[in-house]
């Protein structure tokens, strides 16, 4: 037997044959729920493989809306309800239920429009940007209103509004993104304006090519009342201009909201409840979606026929997700891997043919870069024939990983491999565990270290924020912008530089792409960055496959979106007829 089936089948043996969760793309890039003149920001189109082809299937004759009814979606775990001081999926998620973005992403039945980005009205009614890029005019919808709870009692939404959550956003102490509107080292957002109560002036310190993706980006800025923190506790409460109004948490159980009867939009949202309960494990998750108390569910490619054969009339999406799944060494201090040999030698002990075909039934194989290969255009596919001299690091083989390390003299290294496995659900696990299997077959002497996701892992001073020793596997947010891929993960700028990177040259080549307001030379210059990067492999990324989206019959048009803000992009105009 040869290493690739050996390591297969040793996990399938041991305890990694537990019920599984697909690591799904958009929304979060592992949920289920997801999914659901203006000068807007052109952005990605959805890549297809050879074979399968990503779809939308079987979507149900809409007919004529029904407002009413209770949606239920699942989570792993617990949600923190402050969206600003936790950079949880979980806590943007249910955001996008109560809160506004000014601007968010516009969604549809095909991969072609949910992975395009493509920017439409939120709280913003309208805006514009000058000829220069340096200033941006937003509108605000003028019959916006808080939610009807004190301390605001459904007041009108105004530009002091988004002052207050644009300055909040940017003092927070537990806020990562902090610096997603710029930093004293690298200026973006240098003033705001409020002319009147309908009105927000920003000011930019340089052209910035992804500026609306930024604003309507759900990982950054909600429109918050300016009493919060002094009138309400934001981590006990949520009160929005949101579609949904917050009802109740009950820790570790359900979240419920419901419709907002004053939403700027007439007649929206048509559903009335909406319930999020928790669910860890995925087996019961594919039991409760079979007996139809789950409205929708990402469901794991192994059980993917299963479902089929329960629930015959289900609508199922098909797509390649954003899923970016990566090992991120430690550059810090006096680190080993500062010698590019070693995370070569990484990356090429990796078999992603064989973990697609582990993880994802060997279904949509699309290698990773750095960005990831939902975002079509702007994607460089390491095995192309552009991929340049990086793309020979990304082969499989064990053999040459060896040499490396011995050329580095770090024959045996010892690894310390750190994964979390209470977040991502059991193939997320699954994955880690395969991939150290190959890095010991390939001459490094792995430890691994498993953590809790939110005390360990996600922290403000956790692992995910460059606080660790080793590597650790992990996953990236599903951004919705090349931009946020470069900038966070490599820039010396970022919070979200995991490693400690700080490379002159690859600092310079993002600065000068965020300039780069003609998309086509913006482009050439995004390959132009993965060509280095991949040769570099700063960090090893790893591979995807298809996702697969399962929603009950009864369930009409709820498209997908691949953003954490898809209750306001991709709930908004369901309904549900149960006849």
């Amino acid at each position: 037997m040869d290493s690739r089936n050996r390591w297969m089948a040793g996990i399938a043996r041991g305890r990694l044959t537990r019920r599984r969760a697909l690591v799904l793309g958009g929304a979060a890039g592992f949920l289920a729920a997801c999914g659901g003149g203006t000068k807007e920001q052109p952005a990605a189109r959805a890549t297809v493989a050879p074979g399968v082809q990503p779809t939308t299937a079987a979507v149900a004759a809409e007919g004529t809306p029904k407002p009413g009814g209770t949606y239920t979606w699942t989570d792993v775990g617990d949600t923190p309800l402050d969206p600003t001081n936790n950079p949880t999926y979980r806590a943007q998620n249910l955001a996008g239920f109560t809160y506004s973005r000014l601007l968010k992403f516009k969604t549809g039945p095909t991969p072609e429009v949910f992975f395009n980005y493509e920017v439409v009205p939120d709280l913003a009614a309208s805006w514009e940007l000058t000829n220069d890029g340096l200033q941006v005019t937003f509108k605000l919808q003028p019959n916006a209103t808080f939610h009807n709870k004190p301390p605001v009692n459904g007041r009108s939404v105004t530009s002091e509004d988004v002052k207050f959550s644009l300055e909040r956003f940017r003092a927070a102490p537990k806020n990562t993104n902090r610096n997603a509107f710029g930093s004293e080292q690298n200026k973006l957002v240098i003033g705001l304006e409020t002319p009147d109560a309908q009105t927000v002036v920003v000011k930019l310190a340089k052209p910035y090519a992804p500026i609306f993706n930024l604003f309507a980006n759900p990982q950054y800025l909600w429109i918050q009342p300016k009493e919060m923190d002094t009138g309400f506790d934001p981590s006990k409460d949520q009160i929005g201009s949101g579609p949904w109004v917050f009802e109740r948490h009950e820790p570790d159980k359900q979240i419920v909201v419901r419709k907002n009867p004053n939403y700027f939009i007439k007649d929206r949202p048509y559903i009335d409840t909406v319930v999020r309960v928790v669910i860890p494990e995925t087996a019961q998750q594919i039991a409760q979606f079979q007996a139809g108390r789950l409205d929708l569910l990402g469901v794991p490619a192994q059980q993917k026929a299963d479902v089929e054969r329960t629930n015959p009339k289900s609508q199922i999406v098909t797509y390649i997700p954003t899923t970016y799944t990566f090992i991120a060494p430690q550059l810090r201090g006096n680190s080993p891997f500062r010698d590019v040999r070693i995370r070569r030698a990484i990356s090429m002990a990796i078999d992603r043919k064989s973990w697609v075909d582990l993880l994802y039934i060997g279904q949509g194989l699309h290698y990773l870069n750095a960005v990831p290969a939902s975002m079509g255009k702007w994607w460089l596919n390491p095995q192309g024939p552009d991929a340049g001299p990086g793309g020979q690091w990304v082969k499989y083989d064990p053999k040459a990983a060896r040499d490396l390390l011995r050329a580095a003299g770090a024959e045996n290294m010892p690894l310390r491999f750190i994964f979390t496995n209470n977040a991502y659900g059991d193939v997320f696990n699954q994955g880690a565990e395969a991939t150290a299997t190959m890095l010991k077959e390939a001459g490094f002497n792995v430890t691994i270290v498993v953590q809790d996701y939110l005390r360990e892992y996600i922290d403000a001073r956790g692992t995910f924020f460059g606080n660790y020793e080793g590597v650790f596997y992990g996953l990236q947010t599903p951004f919705t912008d090349p931009h946020d891929y470069l900038f966070n993960m490599n820039h010396p700028g970022s919070a979200r530089n995991h490693i400690g990177l700080d490379d002159p040259k690859l600092t310079a080549m993002i600065d000068d792409e965020e300039r780069t307001l003609n998309e086509a030379e913006r482009v050439k210059k995004v390959h132009e960055i993965q060509r280095y990067w991949l040769d570099q492999m700063y960090y090893i990324p790893v591979a995807v496959g298809y996702a697969y989206q399962f929603r009950q019959p009864w369930l009409k048009r709820q498209y997908y979106s691949g953003s954490f803000g898809w209750a306001a992009e991709a709930l908004l105009d369901a309904w549900i007829d149960k006849g």
